[in-house]
């Protein structure tokens, strides 16, 4: 009998665990990461950032890395993202266009559109994900 009840209270204490697991992993899996992708038009320089706790964070980054490359001022971020994928296209013709998406086929299409929509013969440069 003692045995039956000391059973019958390790299946409930154990019912009661799941799902304070579960809602546990919801919490630490629900933390955004963001991105951001800057540009500089007079040197064509880039600088990139990902995985950072807000858009602030990820566009200072970029373009903190875009200036260290390039010597100019006026590097700015082009596109940040949150959990995506974001991608920059560059034209022959010295235009650019950015895109985000769930995927990286998805950012790289949709900057290949932007792109194309200002300049010619576009092509992606490069392609970075935050958070997923």
């Amino acid at each position: 009998m003692m045995i039956r009840q000391l059973c019958r209270h390790l299946v409930l204490a154990g019912m009661m665990a799941v799902p304070m697991l579960a809602v546990g992993a919801v919490a630490a899996s629900a933390q955004d990461s963001y991105g951001s992708i800057a540009w500089s038009r007079s040197t064509q320089s880039k600088g990139y950032a990902w995985n950072y706790r807000n858009r602030a964070q990820a566009e200072q980054r970029a373009i903190a890395e875009c200036r260290s490359v390039s010597g100019s001022g006026d590097c700015r971020a082009l596109i940040w993202f949150k959990n995506a994928c974001g991608s920059i296209a560059e034209s022959s013709d010295d235009a650019a266009g950015t895109g985000w998406g769930t995927t990286e086929a998805l950012a790289e299409r949709y900057a290949l559109e932007s792109c194309s929509s200002v300049g010619q013969g576009c092509s992606i440069t490069r392609t970075i994900c935050s958070g997923n």
